[in-house]
């Protein structure tokens, strides 16, 4: 080897030495035993680089970060995971005051936001320190916080804080909604390049110009939709009116023939009763028998023409009335037929319109409908109704590191499963999201927790598997009876009420009107 060679290869070693000094320095805290290897790796790096040694050092830092359980990515997420479960809880605690609940609604959004390197989760957990101190200060409530909480709102110098009243309460319920019209149209048009642009800019968060804009060509969408609808429906209706018209037609054409033949057997008729009167005459006026002979001869005559022109013009209106009925009946199955098939797709649409796109379960205006029939009955004879709410744990964290395809996977599967392990006379709806609510007619509350326990436990023990790598999915309950005084709106409160209990309380939980312990 040349001694120039010799000299750039002295070099590079120097440099790539440096940099993993420099490196493993910048992961120091990341855990106590390779902590204490990368320091023994730089020892030997450092200065004159002993690179046996060092390759010792490598190969035993090799060995424990394959034992490692944790990486970055995976606490990156249970940690945001975590951070909105806490956010959530002030949300309900901050219920009553708007500004704050509005900040807080602008964390949680943020929270559900992919998260791009480690250093980010600090800022979000300085924000949300910021939060609970305001929340904390009783004296502070509903007023702008102080210079020092600014500054940890701010996440750096130099940025310049949103005041409380650019936060927009109604933004997260607005994207959660888009959302779900985003995943409602994908499934319709899934080639659709504005949508996909759509979705791919929810999945990186934006901001309230870009909401509003995404807002506006869904509702583009909506109207074209109704318009398109509205053509075919206009359609439907000419063509029904056209056929009714022919058949209309038909109709007059029949009675005005049926009465121009009633007209002529009238006259055909009223010839015969003439000539027989002739013949009468001629019998009885008659002078010789060749006379009355000739004259008779002549009368029959008339009266065989007049009855065979009666006999043609019965004919003739026969054939024409058939053809009529004919053409009627032709008609009348057509009509039938464009009746069917707009039944059919006016009963497809009604079905669309009450069923999630994704899961294929009702939706929430399903739901909305099946309640207050549940509910009036209930009102009026007393039966026996519960409500109760599901939601999936920790779902994000299977978006965020498995992709939202996953996500959507498991619904499927969380929601058939769902489905399945209720009885005939139980309703299951997707509320939104990973969230679901059930209705539950005709049965105790003791035996509602026992079924529910079992469907949690039944859920905990599926196998799910994304990327070579097994996943355990569980979920929460909250589970309510309606009393006398209830509405619907306040047994949903309390079966949610019961459902962030039992997040707080560890998750894979069910707690019912029965739950005293918690």
């Amino acid at each position: 080897m040349e001694a120039k060679q010799l000299q750039t290869l002295k070099q590079n070693n120097a440099l790539l030495c440096q940099f993993i000094v420099k490196l493993s320095a910048f992961y120091e805290g990341f855990s106590d035993k390779i902590d204490s290897e990368l320091k023994v790796l730089r020892g030997h790096l450092s200065g004159t680089p002993n690179f046996s040694l060092a390759a010792v050092s490598i190969e035993k830092l090799n060995k424990s970060l394959q034992h490692q359980e944790i990486t970055l990515r995976k606490y990156s997420v249970d940690t945001v995971s975590s951070l909105e479960d806490a956010m959530k809880q002030l949300q309900k605690i901050v219920f009553e005051d708007t500004e704050l609940k509005g900040l807080t609604t602008q964390e949680l959004i943020k929270l559900n936001q992919p998260v791009s390197d480690i250093f980010s989760i600090y800022k979000l957990y300085a924000k949300a320190i910021a939060l609970h101190r305001i929340a904390l200060n009783k004296e502070m409530v509903g007023l702008e916080p102080p210079e020092t909480t600014k500054t940890e709102l701010d996440g750096k110098e130099g940025t310049s804080p949103r005041s409380i009243k650019d936060d927009n309460p109604h933004y997260r319920s607005i994207l959660v909604e888009l959302n779900h019209l985003i995943a409602s149209y994908a499934q319709k048009k899934p080639n659709d390049q504005q949508l996909n642009d759509i979705k791919q800019r929810l999945d990186e968060g934006m901001d309230e110009d870009q909401l509003l804009k995404s807002c506006v060509v869904i509702l583009r969408m909506i109207v074209q939709d109704a318009m398109s609808e509205a053509s075919l429906t206009g359609k439907v209706i000419q063509s029904l009116h056209r056929s009714l018209g022919e058949v209309s037609s038909d109709v007059s054409n029949t009675i005005q023939g049926s009465q121009a033949q009633f007209e002529q057997r009238q006259a055909g008729n009223e010839q015969l009763k003439r000539d027989i009167i002739h013949i009468e005459e001629a019998v009885s006026e008659s002078s010789s028998l060749e006379a009355l002979k000739e004259q008779t001869q002549f009368r029959v005559e008339k009266l065989v023409s007049t009855l065979s022109e009666q006999q043609s013009n019965d004919q003739q209106g026969q054939e024409a009335l058939m053809a009529l009925l004919s053409s009627m009946q032709s008609r009348i199955d057509t009509l039938q037929q464009q009746t069917s098939v707009y039944k059919k797709k006016l009963a497809e649409q009604a079905m669309q319109s009450r069923t999630d796109p994704l899961t294929r379960l009702p939706n929430r205006q399903a739901y909305n409908e099946r309640l207050e029939a549940a509910f009036t009955k209930f009102k009026e004879n007393g039966d026996l109704l519960a409500v109760a709410v599901v939601d999936i744990d920790h779902f994000k964290s299977i978006n965020d590191r498995f992709g939202h395809a996953a996500g959507d996977k498991t619904l499927q599967v969380v929601s058939k499963f769902l489905k399945q392990s209720l009885s005939e006379n139980d309703f299951i709806a997707r509320w939104g999201g990973e969230e679901f609510v059930m209705l539950l007619p005709q049965a105790q509350m003791a035996d509602i927790d026992e079924k529910l326990n079992e469907v949690r436990t039944k859920l905990a023990a599926m196998p799910f598997k994304f990327k070579q790598e097994k996943v355990r999915i569980t979920a929460s309950f909250g589970a309510t009876c309606f009393n006398d005084n209830d509405t619907t709106e306040t047994v949903f409160e309390r079966a949610d009420e019961y459902l962030y209990k039992a997040k707080r309380n560890g998750r894979n939980l069910v707690v019912t009107d029965l739950s005293t312990d918690l």
